[in-house]
């Protein structure tokens, strides 16, 4: 029996959410015990898993520390491409990449909650706006951003009586709003929702507009499990994660035929297509089987 050890250090709901997921797939393997801990490690692990985006360079951990208690390291990031490399002996990865930088960076499927993202569209057209641009935009991001927004809401205004919307603001989910908030204090873009309370309005939509560029988010995955269609432009999610979901693309120039999409929205088939696209990128049970089989082969090739 091995110990594989999950701990982090910056207490964010995302990193508790892949915390907790990691857990649930390793729970049914025989050859592990696992064990969710937080901060240093006080017992012995064959593996010790830093759960969060780079830890040891973002939260300069002391690696003695985690030595003394691990025999095998391994980091967390988005890309493969990540060159901040540091001491661990592995680094998973969640952006799909074709040629990783290093060859012990390994390969994981983001995944979608089934459990929460399922579809409850009602008749009339529903639509999702996404708030403006994250703390990890830089100043000229976040001005993209509103003019995403404000693009977006001048190109819907003659289908409001068509549609609802929702829009993720600094005041919470505002329901077809006449006016759009944008707060002065750009460090306070939206205001924070728990996951069972905001998954209601994804469950709702049949399009969804994202606003802002994406490194780790998705969001576009999660109400795509809902059937939802997201409509981008092309540079706001990695253009690796494209196929995970259904999409169609506008720039600047060129809004989307929405009427189309309108029209599109209302055949049978719709709604399915869009979630079975993202089940079959983005499922608990493909995170669960592949990040199984690569624990596995750590295991195998370590001891």
């Amino acid at each position: 029996m091995f110990n594989v050890g999950l701990t982090e250090f910056s207490g964010t709901p995302w990193s508790a959410r892949i915390r907790d997921a990691m857990f649930n797939a390793l729970s049914n393997n025989k050859n592990v015990n696992c064990e969710k801990i937080k901060d240093y490690p006080k017992k012995q692990f064959d593996i010790l898993i830093l759960v969060g985006i780079r830890a040891i360079f973002k939260r300069k951990l002391d690696i003695n520390r985690l030595r003394k208690h691990a025999k095998i390291l391994i980091e967390i990031g988005d890309s493969g491409m990540d060159p901040r490399k540091t001491c661990e002996d592995y680094y998973f990865y969640f952006i799909p990449t074709k040629k990783p930088l290093f060859e012990h960076y390994i390969y994981l499927p983001k995944f979608v909650d089934e459990n929460y993202l399922y579809p409850e569209q009602s008749e009339k057209v529903s639509v999702f706006v996404d708030h403006y641009g994250c703390g990890s935009q830089t100043e000229e991001e976040k001005q993209i951003s509103i003019n995403s927004i404000l693009y977006i809401f001048e190109n819907l205004k003659k289908y409001r009586d068509e549609i609802n919307i929702y829009f993720h603001s600094i005041k919470g989910i505002e329901v077809n709003p006449e006016t759009i908030t944008i707060p002065s204090d750009k460090t306070k873009y939206f205001k924070n929702i728990e996951y069972q309370e905001i998954t209601k309005f994804y469950r709702k939509c049949h399009f969804f507009f994202p606003t802002h560029r994406e490194s780790q988010g998705m969001l576009a995955q999660e109400i795509g499990a809902c059937g939802g269609l997201t409509i981008m432009q092309k540079w706001m999610y990695p253009i690796e994660t494209h196929h995970q979901f259904e999409h169609l693309l506008y720039d600047f120039k060129n809004f989307v035929d929405f009427k189309s999409a309108i029209n599109m929205c209302k055949k049978k088939k719709f709604i399915q297509n869009n979630r079975n696209k993202v089940i079959k990128n983005c499922s608990v049970s493909l995170f669960n089987s592949i990040f199984n089989s690569k624990i596995e082969m750590i295991l195998s090739k370590h001891f």
